[in-house]
């Protein structure tokens, strides 16, 4: 019995002894921030709207054993509320296209298939200081994403670092686009020109003009005088409407003048072209 008892310390001791000398295993790790990119997005504009940031990525050793450099990519997500692959920043129920992108032309995805990703090589990790890489990358939004309601539209991307093919961090990239509350005059009014002769009838005269303003942004219009003289002769002005709600499409509305009958004038010729008066057009939002 006592032989017995003395062979098995030995093979359990001999097991402990082997699983001892078990090399260690590799363990650099990377980790990735959490940045925000946000843009002001004025919608009639064509162009695109290219607002650029950047990551930084982080690596360390954990083990004597580590090497000294890592090579690594980084992919990111569609978002949270993608259409397909495209990405969408989004207001309530609207949204606002946008893609990431590897360079600032806006040309060269960042994605999350392998072609796609950003790829980083970092050297000379020592002890178990971490060292950290910063890689750029541009939010493009498309222009002329018109009809859009003025506010803030938000998205949130997942990106995750990898070291070969295994996940070693996880991050988010954040974006945000303000859509200002914006009008313009869209076509410019022209000119209200009376043709009238003394003591004549009334004569009416009008002009276009259009406005364009954020959807469902509350506007007002008015002019600076709606009253004048001009060579001796009276006239009225009035708006088509006194404001209304945008589209982020034009809007057409006119200027409307009335010039009274029965009135004598001060022209001392036959005609006097080219008198004019300038008023002024009011958009209030």
């Amino acid at each position: 019995m006592r032989s017995t008892f003395l062979k098995r310390i030995r093979y359990i001791a001999a097991l402990a002894l082997s699983g001892a000398s078990a090399p260690a295993l590799a363990a650099i790790t990377c980790a990735i921030n959490n940045p925000v990119w946000t843009t002001a997005y004025v919608q009639p504009n064509p162009g695109n709207n290219v607002t650029p940031g950047s990551i930084m990525v982080s690596c360390q050793r954990n083990l004597v054993g580590d090497g000294s450099s890592v090579t690594y990519t980084v992919a990111a997500n569609d978002g949270t509320q993608p259409s397909g692959v495209q990405n969408r920043a989004l207001l309530g129920v609207t949204t606002i296209d946008y893609e990431l992108y590897r360079d600032s032309t806006c040309a060269t995805v960042w994605g999350s298939d392998p072609g796609d990703r950003i790829t980083g090589t970092i050297n000379g990790l020592s002890g178990f200081t971490p060292m950290s890489q910063s890689h750029g990358f541009w939010a493009c939004v498309p222009g002329s994403q018109t009809g859009k309601p003025a506010g803030t539209y938000v998205d949130l991307v997942t990106t995750t670092v990898r070291d070969g093919i295994t996940i070693t961090g996880i991050g988010t990239v954040s974006g945000v686009i303000v859509t200002p509350a914006l009008c313009t005059i869209s076509t410019a009014p022209g000119t209200v020109a009376f043709t009238y002769a003394a003591f004549g009838p009334a004569v009416p005269a009008s002009t276009a003009f259009a406005v364009t303003c954020t959807n469902l942004l509350p506007y007002t219009m008015s002019l600076d005088e709606t009253v004048g003289v001009i060579s001796g002769l009276q006239y009225t002005l009035a708006l088509s409407a006194a404001g209304g709600t945008g589209t982020g499409l034009s809007q057409p509305y006119s200027i409307d003048g009335n010039m009274p009958a029965g009135q004598a004038g001060t022209c001392a010729a036959a005609t006097c072209p080219g008198v004019t008066q300038t008023r002024t057009l009011i958009v209030t939002y």
